[in-house]
C-alpha cells in the first residue's frame, strides 16, 4: 500500500496541532488479571485485507479463554484506517478510536511523533517478556526510544528471489552459482542470450522496491541510525550502481503495474522476482499451471561482508492511550501474536508469514512444497527473516519513499545519471523533512 505523502503529512501537521490543543488522556493505572474470566467487556479492532480476517478468525478460540470479552473486527481498507486514525488520535476521545489497530511498522513514527504519548506502553502492560522473541528487525522496528514495546508485532514480509527453475535449466544456469549481485548479473546475461527473457520485470507506473531492498540487506537505509539523510552513503551508491548496470544490459524489462508484473511472471516472460514471502499466494493462485516451476533463494550479496536479508512490509497492533478497555484489548493483541499454532493458522490459511521466532521450529516451516519443486520455500524466508538488519524508518519514510521512487524511476526510463539521482533526492527531501544530509 503507497499513501500520498503529501496529503499525509499534511493531515497529520494540521492534526497533530489540533491534538495539543484537546485535554490530555486519562492516567490511570491497567493491571491485567491473571484470571481470563475477571477480564470482560467490548473491544473493537480497526484491521484490514488478510489482517482483518486473520483476526476475525481468531475471536472464537480468543473466546473459548476469555468468555467475557466481545470483539468486533471492524474490516476496512488501508488508507481508511489511516485517515480516521489520524483524526481520532487527534481528537483523543475514546469514541472515536478502535481499542486495537493494524499499524505497519514504516508509518509507526509517523504517529508517534505527530501524536506524542497518545498510545499505551505495551512493555509497562506486561508485553516485555516476550523481548527476543521476535525476528530482530521487526522487534527493534516496534520499540520506543527506551526499548519498550509501542506495538505488538504481527507479520512481515522477508524478501528473496523467485526464480523459474525451467528457464534457468533451458540456459544451463545453476542457481546456486549465484551468490553476489554481480552473479545475478553474469547469470542474466546468459539467460537472455540463450532464451531470449529478461532477467526481471519492474513496475515503473508504481514502484520500483528493488533499492529499498538492496540498502537494507546492506544494513543501510534512507536514513542513518540518527534520522539523518544517507542516500550518498557507499552502500546508497553501491545499490543505484547495480540497477543502473542491469538496465545497462537490458536485464529489465519495463511490466508497467501489478497485472503487469502478474503476467510477465504467468508467460515466463521474466526469469527472477525479487520479491517478499507473500509473492507465493499470488503465484499459486494466478499462475496455478507453473507448479514446480519454481524456485526459492535469498537475495545476492553485494560482497562477503554484506548479508542478504531484507523485509518486504508488516503489520503490528497498537493500542490507543483513549481506549477505554486497555485489559481486554491487549490480551487479544497477546493472544493474536504469541499463540504459535493461530500464527501457523494464518500462515496457512491467508498467507501471513509470523514474525515470532517460535513458529519457524514447526513442522510447517519444514514442509516441502510441490509449487516450488519440492523445496522447503518457507525453511528459506525464516532464514531471511532472522538475519535482516534493523533499519530506521523515521516519521518520514513515506515521504522518502516516493521521492526515492521518482528519481529512480527517472534514472530507468529517462536515463538521468546516478549521481544527479542522488543529489536530487538529498536536495527534494533534505529541505522537505528539515533533515541533515550526511555528505559524501
Amino acid at each position: 500500500m503507497k499513501i500520498k505523502w503529501n496529503v499525509f503529512i499534511l493531515t497529520l501537521i494540521i492534526l497533530s496541532f489540533q491534538a495539543a490543543c484537546e485535554a490530555t488522556e486519562s492516567t490511570t493505572e491497567v493491571n491485567i488479571p491473571r484470571d481470563p474470566e475477571q477480564i470482560s467487556g467490548d473491544i473493537t479492532v480497526w484491521a484490514w485485507a488478510l489482517e482483518a480476517d486473520f483476526l476475525e478468525s481468531i475471536v472464537p478460540q480468543f473466546q473459548e479463554k476469555y468468555p467475557n470479552v466481545n470483539v468486533t473486527i471492524n474490516k476496512q481498507g488501508p488508507d481508511q484506517v489511516y485517515q480516521r486514525l489520524i483524526t481520532g488520535l487527534a481528537a483523543n476521545q475514546g469514541e472515536q478510536l478502535p481499542d486495537l489497530v493494524q499499524v505497519e511498522e514504516t508509518q509507526l513514527l509517523s504517529y508517534k511523533e505527530n501524536f506524542p504519548d497518545r498510545f499505551t506502553n505495551l512493555s509497562e502492560l506486561g508485553y516485555g517478556k516476550y523481548e527476543g522473541q521476535f525476528a530482530p528487525a521487526k522487534e527493534e522496528a516496534v520499540k520506543d526510544e527506551n526499548g519498550d514495546f509501542l506495538a505488538m508485532p504481527r507479520d512481515l514480509g522477508p524478501v528473496g528471489i523467485f526464480y523459474r527453475k525451467d528457464i534457468f535449466h533451458q540456459a544451463g544456469v545453476d542457481p546456486a552459482s549465484i551468490e553476489t549481485w554481480e552473479d545475478y548479473i553474469d547469470a542474466g546475461e546468459v539467460i537472455q542470450t540463450k532464451t531470449g527473457v529478461n532477467m526481471l520485470g519492474l513496475t515503473l507506473n508504481e514502484t520500483v522496491p528493488l533499492y529499498k531492498y538492496m540498502l537494507h540487506q546492506q544494513g543501510a537505509f534512507y536514513f542513518d541510525s540518527s534520522g539523518n539523510i544517507d542516500v550518498h552513503s557507499s552502500e546508497s551508491i553501491r545499490a543505484l550502481e547495480t540497477i543502473q548496470r542491469m538496465q545497462d544490459k537490458k536485464l529489465i524489462t519495463n511490466v508497467t503495474n501489478w497485472d503487469g508484473r502478474v503476467s510477465a511472471l504467468k508467460n515466463g516472460h521474466v526469469a527472477t522476482l525479487p520479491g517478499a514471502i507473500w509473492w507465493t499466494g499470488t503465484m499459486k493462485d494466478q499462475m496455478p499451471e507453473l507448479s514446480g516451476k519454481w524456485g526459492a533463494m535469498p537475495l545476492p550479496s553485494f560482497n562477503e561482508k554484506q548479508g542478504q536479508g531484507a523485509n518486504g512490509g508488516g503489520s503490528n497492533l497498537v493500542i490507543p492511550k483513549a481506549s477505554t478497555n486497555k485489559e481486554a484489548a491487549y490480551v487479544f493483541g497477546e493472544f493474536a501474536t504469541t499463540e504459535v499454532n493461530l500464527l501457523i493458522g494464518g500462515l496457512k490459511n491467508q498467507g501471513l508469514f509470523p514474525s515470532l521466532l517460535a513458529t519457524y521450529e514447526e513442522k510447517e516451516f519444514q514442509e516441502r512444497q510441490a509449487y516450488f519443486d519440492n523445496e522447503a520455500v518457507y525453511n528459506v524466508f525464516a532464514s531471511i527473516a532472522k538475519e535482516t538488519p534493523a533499519v530506521n524508518y523515521t516519521s518520514d519514510y513515506a515521504r522518502a519513499n516516493d521521492i526515492v521512487n521518482d528519481e529512480i524511476v527517472s534514472m530507468l526510463l529517462n536515463g538521468k545519471p546516478l549521481d544527479q539521482v542522488v543529489g536530487d533526492i538529498a536536495n527534494t527531501l533534505g529541505p522537505s523533512t528539515g533533515r541533515e544530509v550526511n555528505k559524501p
